[in-house]
């Protein structure tokens, strides 16, 4: 048992305390997440990977909800990429487990969750320089549309937590059919963020704050905690200043909220905060979230 899993689990933040005989694998704990939402596992192809995903289609038709995972357990340590991508914390999963909406699908990054055996195109270079490479931004595109698809939807609504929030802006500008994108603790400038932090550089990684200006018409609302060291909201605001001066981009900071503490418990009422204030006659394609 991995000694970082060892510690999360003790956290609490599933099982209320440390208790050894329900310390469970990474597969384990997603699935703990995600049945009492009736998130169901499902694995679809989207080369050259083979994506996790976890759906629920209750009302055909209806909008959709996609929430895209952060970068997970990316670094052994800071000069040593992990051998698996895939998160202690699926912050992301967690959040939609806590979403009401008929429609829901979460995607794992590529390389979480799946074997390598399944996913020969898996390698460092896919969850570290090139976390978000052309192809890595294609394969996820794939699987939205898959989930749309699947769903009968027409209009689909983004949420990316951490790195999966840059990858939701990326995704976005190559669409026309998403109308709202939310991000959580979104690294949402890789140049800021590497810079910041002093480390090399996300060179085979599109920049989601080049593809800023495109999603001006676009409701957003850009989530960030008082206390992140991780991504701090100084990220946000280098890409709202790629973007331009638009009614449609907000950033909300949570006073006392970190990385991925804090935000499961408040995701709900943020999601109807949003509804409100993002339902505006200056965003063209504003439209709240079910």
């Amino acid at each position: 048992m991995p000694v970082r899993f060892l510690l999360w689990m003790c956290a609490g933040f599933m099982l209320g305390g440390c208790v050894p005989g329900l310390l469970r694998s990474d597969a384990e704990l997603a699935q703990a997440i995600a049945e009492p939402a009736r998130l169901q596992l499902r694995l679809r192809a989207a080369t050259p990977f083979v994506l996790t995903t976890r759906e629920r289609f209750d009302r055909p038709g209806e909008d959709l909800n996609v929430y895209l995972e952060g970068d997970g357990f990316a670094w052994a340590s800071r000069t040593e990429p992990s051998r698996d991508p895939t998160p202690d914390n699926p912050l992301a999963l967690a959040l939609a487990a806590r979403d009401p909406a008929a429609n829901v699908v979460w995607i794992a990054r590529p390389c979480q969750y799946t074997p390598r055996q399944d996913n020969p195109a898996c390698r460092e270079f896919y969850w570290t320089v090139g976390r978000l490479a052309p192809e890595v931004v294609r394969a996820v595109d794939v699987a939205v549309t898959a989930a749309k698809l699947a769903a009968g939807a027409k209009r689909i609504h983004l949420v990316g937590y951490s790195g999966g929030g840059g990858l939701a802006l990326l995704i976005a500008a190559g669409r026309s059919d998403v109308i709202s994108i939310r991000t959580v603790a979104g690294n949402l400038h890789h140049q800021a963020f590497t810079s910041h932090h002093g480390v090399s550089p996300m060179s085979a990684s599109l920049e989601p704050a080049d593809v800023a200006p495109r999603l001006r018409a676009v409701a957003q609302w850009h989530f960030v905690g008082g206390e992140d060291k991780v991504v701090p909201a100084g990220i946000a605001r280098a890409y709202l200043a790629a973007a331009g001066p638009t009614p449609c981009a907000r950033l909300r900071v949570l006073p006392g909220l970190k990385h991925q503490e804090g935000w499961v418990d408040q995701w709900p009422a943020l999601l109807r905060e949003s509804v409100v204030n993002m339902d505006t006659p200056a965003c063209a394609q504003a439209t709240p979230l079910r």
